[in-house]
Parts: structure tokens; sequence; C-alpha cells
């Protein structure tokens, strides 16, 4: 198999619709934690939501499917054997279980961002329903914010079992990445190979910037734990050779074949033979194709799959996914979206955003992404001072974003950028005024309305 053949994959997704319009959609994924109130608790405290049980992601799933079997759009059950792994929807919406409970919706792309948010807002109105039945809250957080890492649950998907044993060997923080952290993801939409390689140079330039505008998850097993992002700390900590930014990917002259090269640097924690799972952590995928595995002949699908097996903050697919954004409140969940949409799809802003980006110096983005996962907008990094940058982002975008769109912007720019604050400043002020009481904040954020 040669660089050539691998490179189909990414040429195959530019010519998927190439005699149809150029579209511009999007495509969110939102991640929250379910937390359940303990019983006979007259203090009113919390624990993680469970696995197995009446009050269990299980559960969750069958409610979902339940609720929505008369709907034009059913989520429907998918199994891993016998066991039940998720929900898919004829549209292309996914109900997923992250490794320690997490619920995500991977919504299906949509035309624009009222649409999104449409989409959104149905599924949180049916999720509520869904733990109803047990008094479960949502809570939406980067990082779960109370309880320690053995005291979350561990849902059994066969990956998972893989990966997270073999986090301790990558990292400090993998095991946290996987069952304690809680982000939204935006997906946007590329028309050429060098289309795709303009926007992937652009979006890991503004990836430090955008988890510093972002920034939501200060607390960490019940108390404040000196990072506003600690999920971008805790992405630092997690897997160098398939995480973060790699220099290459910064610079102006990246192709696809940086791309390649670097994956196949890679190993894929498992490829799949028969439907059984076939661990692989101990081959990256050049060794792999140079017949090192004793058992395993590679085809190009082994790639497609392997892809899919990379968390660089921006991954290439069928799509541009970008990954450094802790899980934010529904009320500003579209907010992300709407900055992407606007300094990706408009031309003035993209080039106005561009020219700023392309001088930061290729060194200075190890140091960026340190700071902001501690500080956020409060960060600076050598007189690259990040609520400036932070506020010429938001005021760029609102300058080009149209009229219908301006309204998922603007109140987080008001409320957060413009004060150079982010979610995270006003949880750490929430909990102090909680007189840093873990049990009585929860109680006061899962009752503020969305």
């Amino acid at each position: 198999m040669t660089t050539d053949e691998l490179k189909t994959i990414f040429q195959s997704y530019c010519g998927r619709d190439r005699d149809s319009p150029v579209k511009k959609l999007f495509g969110l994924e939102y991640e929250n934690f379910v937390m359940i109130p303990k019983e006979d608790d007259t203090a009113k405290t919390f624990e993680p939501l469970q696995v197995e049980g009446d009050k269990g992601v299980f559960r969750i799933l069958e409610n979902l499917a339940d609720l929505t079997k008369e709907d034009n759009d059913p989520l429907e059950k998918v199994y891993e054997k016998e066991m039940l792994l998720a929900l898919k929807s004829p549209s292309g919406a996914k109900v997923t279980i992250e490794p320690g409970g997490q619920i995500e919706l991977s919504d299906a792309p949509r035309n624009s961002l009222s649409e999104s948010n449409e989409s959104l807002q149905n599924y949180l109105k049916l999720l509520k329903k869904a733990v109803a039945e047990f008094d479960g809250e949502l809570l939406f957080q980067g990082v779960q914010p109370l309880h320690e890492l053995e005291k979350l649950p561990f849902f059994k998907k066969g990956r998972y079992q893989i990966m997270f044993p073999h986090m301790l060997k990558t990292g400090s923080l993998g095991q946290w990445m996987m069952k304690a952290s809680s982000g939204v993801q935006v997906s946007i939409d590329y028309e050429s190979i060098e289309d795709m390689q303009r926007k992937f140079v652009f979006l890991n330039r503004l990836s430090p910037f955008l988890s510093a505008l972002f920034a939501n998850s200060p607390l960490v097993e019940g108390k404040p734990c000196g990072y506003l992002s600690y999920r971008s700390h805790i992405w630092n900590n997690t897997d160098y050779t398939r995480t973060g930014l790699q220099t290459a990917f910064l610079r102006d002259k990246f192709r696809i074949e940086d791309y390649i090269n670097w994956a196949l640097g890679t190993s894929p924690y498992h490829l799949m033979r028969d439907g059984e799972i076939v661990v692989t952590t101990d081959w990256n995928f050049q060794q792999l194709m140079e017949g090192e595995h004793p058992e395993l002949t590679i085809t190009l699908e082994d790639w497609k799959d392997h892809l899919g097996m990379l968390f660089p903050d921006i991954r290439i697919k069928n799509i541009l996914e970008i990954r450094v954004v802790d899980s934010l409140p529904p009320q500003y969940a579209l907010a992300f979206p709407a900055l992407i949409g606007a300094l990706i799809y408009d031309e003035n802003a993209f080039s106005t955003v561009q020219s700023m980006l392309m001088d930061f110096p290729e060194e200075e983005f190890v140091s960026y992404k340190l700071a902001v996962a501690k500080d956020a907008l409060h960060a600076d990094v050598n007189r690259t001072n990040f609520a400036r940058i932070g506020l010429k982002l938001m005021e760029t975008a609102l300058r080009e974003i149209g009229s219908d769109e301006e309204k998922w912007l603007l109140p987080y720019f008001e409320n957060y950028t413009k004060e150079g604050l982010t979610p995270a400043d006003e949880t750490l002020e929430n909990f102090r005024n909680c007189a840093e009481d873990p049990n009585k904040w929860l109680d006061e954020v899962l009752g503020i309305p969305y």
C-alpha cells in the first residue's frame, strides 16, 4: 500500500458532492454529564450516573428510544454483540456513551445554526425526560467537577477496555480524558484537498485561542484546580503521539501528506477482523503495513478506521473536526459554531484572521497551549495577550456574521469575551459565593434554567 493509495481516502471525501453547490454545513457534537441525587439524603448531594441498573446509562438509552419511537426521525438501538451501545436516527444523528457515562449527541449535519439549535434543544428536552424518572440532572462542565476518578463509572465498550489501561503508558491524565472530560465539537466542510489544507492550518493556529475563549472546567474533585480549562490540561497530558498540535500542522506549506505521515507513525488501538477486536497498540500503522503483525494484512478500510482513532486538536475526516472546546451551558452552545462559521465560511473574516494567525511563531504554540489551559483569556505569552486576541476574533466574526446568526454569538461576547472572562471565571465566582461548598454550588448550578 502506497501513500497515494492512502490519500485516496481524503480524495474520496472531497469528491462526494462535486457536482452540487458548495455546502456550508455545521456538525455539532455535544457532551454532558448526568448527576443523580443520593437517596434519602436531606443535604441534597449528588453522585455520578452509573452504567448498570434503573438509574444508569442503559436505562437512559432505552428511555430515549421509547420517547422517539413514534417520531419521524426515531432514535433506534445500536448493539455491540448483545450490549446496547448507542442510538442512531435515520437522518444520521447519534447518541453515544463515553467511557465515564457522559452522554454525547453527534448531530446530523445542518444547513444553518437555527437548524442546529432546534435539533439540540429537542434533544435536550428528550434527555431531560429520559432522566426525570430517577430525578437525574444535566451538568455542562468541561470536567466532572466533584468526584474522584475512581468513583466514576466505566462503560465497558470493547474499544474502551483496550484504551483505558493503555492510557497509563502514554501520559498521566489519559484516564481522566476518558472518564471525566466533556466537550463540544464543531465540524465544518471543505470543497477540495487544497481548501482543506488551508482551513486545517487556519484552525490549528486558531485552536489555543478557541480553548481560551470557551474555558469551562476550573473545578476538580470539589475544589478549584488551578486551571480554568482543566480539560485542556488533561489533553496536554494524554498521549502526545496522537493528540495536540504537530508543528507541521501550523505551517503554511502543510500538505495532506504531512497528516498521512503523522498518522502512519501512530498505532491503532485495534482493528476488526470478522467482527472480533484485534489489539494493535504495539505497532504503528507503518509497521502494520509492512507486515510486522504476524496475522494481519492491512486494507484501506483499516486506514479509514485508524484515522478515527486519532485525536489531534483538529481532526481530518470527511469534515474538519474542531475538538478543543470545553462543554458549555446550552444557552451558549451555539456561540462556538457561530464563531467558527463566521471565521471559516466568510472570506473577509478568514483573510483578516489568517493574516494575524500566521504572524505567530510556530515555536510559541506549545507555550500557548500550556498557558490557556491554566489562565484562559488571562494568559499573556511573550506579548501575545489572549484577552486582546480573543476580543479581536469575536469582533471580526460579529462584523461579518449574518443577522440570523448574530443572536448565537452576541450574548456570549457581551457576557464574557468583552469583559475578558469565560464561563470558568463565572464558575469560580459562583463557587466562592457558595462558601466553596461543592454540593451547594452544584445544587445551584443544576437549578439554573436554560
